[in-house]
């Protein structure tokens, strides 16, 4: 059993920032901020830097065996860097989806903007009649 007393400040400050922004996330998935998927992934992220924090030697032993590393730290390293890379990967995915949405979005309005005036300019135009004058015979 750990005692108190013998863990590190790494160890007691961790698992109080994972458990606030676990508790944040499920607030942003009941408000719709976030989707079911996403609330999953980072609840699984909170609570694995947790484990990391509180019992740092059997995760990372555990995490280099399954892996096939030699060392642990090395382990650490690695599924750190890969996480980093994954995480660079779906915010740029975000980003480029956001970015064409946005695209389209701008299109539609300028269209939209441009018919508008197109027939704002067709209502104030009027079109001069010509008068018949015909002439009276008699």
């Amino acid at each position: 059993m750990i005692l108190l007393a013998q863990l590190e400040i790494y160890q007691w400050l961790t698992p109080i920032i994972g458990l606030f922004f676990i508790y944040r996330t499920i607030v942003q998935y009941t408000r719709r901020k976030r989707t079911l998927v996403a609330a999953i992934v980072w609840i699984l992220f909170w609570i694995s830097i947790t484990m990391m924090a509180i019992i740092p030697n059997p995760v990372s032993m555990k995490i280099a065996s399954l892996l096939g590393f030699r060392s642990n730290v090395t382990a650490v390293i690695f599924v750190s860097i890969a996480l980093l890379f994954l995480f660079v990967f779906y915010l740029s995915s975000t980003i480029e989806k956001l970015e064409h949405q946005m695209t389209d979005l701008v299109r539609k309005i300028a269209i939209d903007e441009k018919r508008k005036n197109d027939e704002l300019e067709d209502d104030n135009v009027s079109i001069p009649l010509k008068k018949n004058k015909k002439a009276k015979v008699g």
